[in-house]
């Protein structure tokens, strides 16, 4: 991978200029790295494998599921992918020695942090959400008799909420991964913060729980995709922001941090 320089000894470039260069410059580094393919390849198959054998096990054994959130339920572990990706899109440049590089040819910092929130941000959007909807149909085609039309109540919203769902969370990996520094360290809080704390919860006393549980980083994220109202948890739209806040606390975190710290 190579930077590109995007300052010049004698001329300081436009600040859009700067953000275009670094847009091209992150979406170089994303695209030429092995890694990013198989994990996104993981993230794929697990969405669409998953979801498919879920519902092909609920439609065969249970009567009045929830059809639409039964077929994405594969977001679940391709999270974990994602997750993970989005750490290594800053970690691995520190544990490499290429964010000195990086931070020399852009000496805009914080610019270069929110370029590649920015940049994987909008990868995991974007195929989270055509996966989702390949996963959808074929969940329904699993189903057959027992599965529902994307025109139903919401369907739609649910298979694009998949896609802002990992979007979100891919922006919050990226503010972590940039805190945290060190790859395992990242990947542990990240996988804390989405699995840990909210099974914890569970064990948690019911008044506790009920008021606490819904508002945890991926109870209130995956409140968009779900179909069905329960008490317990946020509206579709109130849980993506709540998420939303802590990717951009996280994010806000990074950003602070980036700009005081030695590379």
């Amino acid at each position: 991978m190579t930077a590109v320089a995007l300052s010049n000894p004698t001329t300081a470039p436009a600040e859009g200029s700067v953000v275009a260069d670094l847009v091209c410059s992150e979406w170089a580094k994303f695209r030429t790295v092995r890694s990013t393919y198989w994990s996104l390849i993981a993230a794929v198959v697990a969405m669409v494998g998953l979801g498919a054998l879920i519902s092909a096990v609920q439609s065969a054994h249970q009567v009045g599921f929830d059809a639409v959130s039964t077929s994405l339920s594969g977001v679940l572990l391709a999270q974990l992918a994602i997750g993970v990706l989005g750490v290594l899109f800053v970690t691995s440049e520190y544990s490499t020695g290429m964010i000195r590089t990086t931070f020399s040819a852009a000496p805009q910092r914080r610019i270069v942090i929110a370029t590649k929130a920015a940049v994987f941000g909008v990868v995991a959007f974007v195929i989270g959400t055509l996966t989702s909807l390949v996963t959808f149909l074929v969940g329904q085609a699993v189903m057959s008799s027992h599965g529902v039309s994307l025109s139903s109540p919401g369907a739609l919203r649910s298979v694009i909420g998949v896609g802002l769902y990992l979007g979100v969370l891919a922006v919050f990996a990226v503010g972590l991964g940039t805190i945290i520094r060190s790859t395992a360290g990242a990947i542990s809080a990240l996988f804390g913060l989405i699995l840990v704390i909210p099974a914890v919860a569970q064990a948690l006393p019911s008044s506790i729980q009920n008021s606490l549980d819904k508002y945890l980083p991926s109870n209130a994220g995956q409140a968009i995709f779900h179909t069905i109202k329960d008490t317990s948890t946020l509206s579709p739209w109130v849980g993506l922001g709540v998420f939303t806040l802590y990717a951009a606390a996280a994010l806000a975190g990074g950003l602070l941090l980036v700009a005081r710290r030695d590379v």
